[in-house]
């Protein structure tokens, strides 16, 4: 499917950097712990006095949280101790982005909270300031103008959601987020994607991106002449394409529904009927287990709505369900889906009859309880009205599948306030001095560069950033042991992890690296080490120069003669026999010129 002509796509990509959180000296990563406690959260007024709308959404589904404590969480991530001040890492790391794309800086920067009462922030709120305003993206063909560059705190990891209970996690709250938003100049997915990639390559050239599934998170806006709709959780560059379409083909029959609904005369407003009495002889296991639950089956008359809740390519059906979720109303049922569930034709023309519907007439059923009815009627009233305005802005979730689910309505600005803990920070010379040389350059030239400064190829290069793993490449190399250190980090350690089913500390890797490369010891060397490591033994065992020291080709030679080697058999079986009779490290490309000189003078 191509976009329409008047597509509007604009992005929002979080990038998580690995410099210890940012309100306090937490690091990175941690273990989520036993400890856990629990929290409910209530809007408030922003700024400007009012409440954002999106928060009433929230504070309405009135939903319990519980946080489970991680060893990198402490009080100020529980919201029992005010934050410290920023960290400075991540400020320089935001600074140097925006120099990166020539956007505006602040002269000075304010952290302003942010009201967020969806549990993903144990406040209630989450911390944001603003370091750079416009600036340009470019990538091949494909540019965008920056509209700002924050930096935030991120949100709690959910766990789990049941019911009207949500599990949160500590470990990645805190944790600085550069967010680079950009204005809506993009026209296609491989425009959106092609910036995006830009932004992220900037970052893995800077060097400190976390790693992990969810460093850079993409939010898409989107918009095709019906209002902006933001795509919250777009995680794969690669889904870009079908998740537009798919919203863009949700929209066009959308719009065609309405048009339909109008045609037919138009929305009427809701009145609900309990009609648990039409269905106390149903075989449908979801009635009966809503009836057993305390619940009973409410109706409505949708006038004029027959045809659009759940056919073909319509699914106005859907919009309603998705938008009573949020209040925990998940038994929803519509003429269009009938039979099914257990309900039989009989039953759905019994209700037909009940509300004397006409041709183009639809109903709609609910399994809730009492006290829930008219909080879903005002729901479905006020999701129908807003669709049938053409107004499809909101924030929705992106999906496994590729589509896209109702979330919230679209936040606004009367959730900001100042954060009154933390005083303004001035930007000086100092600090833009040290940020500007951080500036990351693009990906392309920086892996250029980066290969011909260690010798190494440019796949290895690109392997070695792309990996997060060039601050430990560089700490070490140098254009002497670069291919050696990078076939260490690209090849022998992620063989070792497969190998022995864990992963060693990266100090004691940098330890035993270190010790060959002061002794001047080799690739052999260096894999000795790190298999050692990785089998058991200490840092102190295995720094010992005859464990590590090179067997001379000499030695080489009489031990082949001396264990009476068959220089006919596997050159595997034969190192490993020269390996269990001598202490030090062998050569194999050594083992295989003289095995094959010997058998050329046996041949003769």
């Amino acid at each position: 499917m191509v976009l329409p002509d008047n597509t509007m796509i604009g992005l929002e990509v979080h990038m998580q950097i690995d410099v210890g959180k940012l309100f306090c000296r937490c690091n990175s990563e941690g273990q989520l712990l036993e400890e856990s406690f629990v929290r409910r959260l209530h809007s408030s007024s922003g700024e400007i006095g009012s409440k954002d709308i999106s928060t009433y959404y929230e504070e309405a589904r009135d939903r319990l949280f519980k946080y489970i404590v991680s060893e990198n969480s402490c009080l100020v991530e529980a919201d029992e101790e005010p934050p410290l001040e920023i960290n400075r890492k991540a400020l320089k790391a935001a600074l140097a982005m925006s120099m990166a794309f020539s956007s505006s800086i602040m002269d000075r920067v304010s952290v302003m909270r942010k009201v967020v009462i969806d549990g993903s922030n144990t406040s209630g709120f989450q911390r944001t300031s603003l370091i750079g305003i416009g600036g340009e993206i470019k990538s091949g063909k494909a540019k965008a103008g920056i509209t700002t560059i924050c930096l935030e705190e991120d949100s709690c990891r959910k766990v789990e959601e049941k019911a009207n209970i949500v599990v949160y996690s500590l470990d990645r709250l805190g944790l600085p987020l550069i967010e680079i938003s950009t204005s809506p100049d993009m026209k296609s997915a491989e425009d959106a994607m092609s910036i995006a990639r830009e932004i992220g390559n900037r970052m893995l050239v800077m060097g400190l991106l976390r790693k992990g599934a969810d460093a850079i998170r993409q939010d898409v806006n989107f918009s095709m002449g019906y209002g902006r709709v933001e795509i919250k959780g777009v995680s794969k560059l690669s889904a870009f394409r079908e998740i537009l379409e798919n919203e863009a083909d949700r929209q066009k029959w959308l719009a065609e529904a309405v048009k339909r609904v109008k045609a037919n005369g138009g929305f009427e407003k809701l009145e609900f009927s309990d009609v648990t009495p039409l269905l106390t002889d149903t075989d449908s296991k979801i009635i009966w287990k809503g009836l057993n639950d305390g619940k009973k089956i409410y109706a409505t008359k949708l006038a004029n709505f027959r045809g659009v809740m759940k056919t073909d390519h319509f699914r106005f059906g859907r919009e309603i369900a998705d938008a009573l979720k949020p209040i925990n109303i998940k038994g929803v049922i519509h003429y269009e889906e009938l039979p099914a569930y257990g309900l039989t034709i009989n039953e759905r023309d019994t209700i037909t009859e009940y509300f004397s519907l006409k041709d183009n007439d639809s109903f709609l059923l609910l399994i809730t309880e009492p006290d829930k009815v008219q909080d879903a009627s005002k729901v479905i009233e006020e999701r129908i009205e807003k669709l049938l305005s053409l107004d499809f802005s909101e924030t929705r979730a992106a999906l496994e599948d590729n589509t896209t689910r109702y979330m919230r309505p679209l936040s606004g600005s009367s959730r900001m306030y100042p954060e009154t803990d933390i005083p303004v920070i001035k930007i000086d010379e100092q600090i833009l001095e040290e940020a500007s040389e951080e500036i990351p350059e693009g990906l392309e030239s920086f892996t250029n560069s980066i290969s011909r400064k260690y010798g190494i190829s440019i796949q290895d290069a690109e392997t070695i950033i792309s990996d997060g793993k060039l601050e430990k490449f560089t700490l070490m190399a140098n254009e002497k042991n670069g291919k050696v250190l990078s076939r260490i980090i690209n090849q022998t350690i992620p063989e070792m992890n497969k190998k022995y089913g864990k992963e060693v500390s990266w100090e004691q890797i940098q330890n035993v690296i270190g010790f060959c490369i002061k002794n001047s010891l080799g690739r052999y060397s260096m894999e000795r080490a790190i298999d050692m490591l990785y089998s058991g033994n200490s840092v102190k065992e295995i720094l010992n120069p005859n464990l590590l020291k090179p067997v001379s080709e000499e030695s080489i030679m009489n031990l082949i003669k001396k264990c009476d080697i068959d220089v006919n058999s596997n050159m595997a079986d034969i190192l490993r026999k020269l390996n269990s009779m001598n202490e030090g490290v062998i050569d194999p490309s050594i083992v295989a010129r003289l095995i094959n000189t010997v058998r050329n003078k046996d041949s003769n």
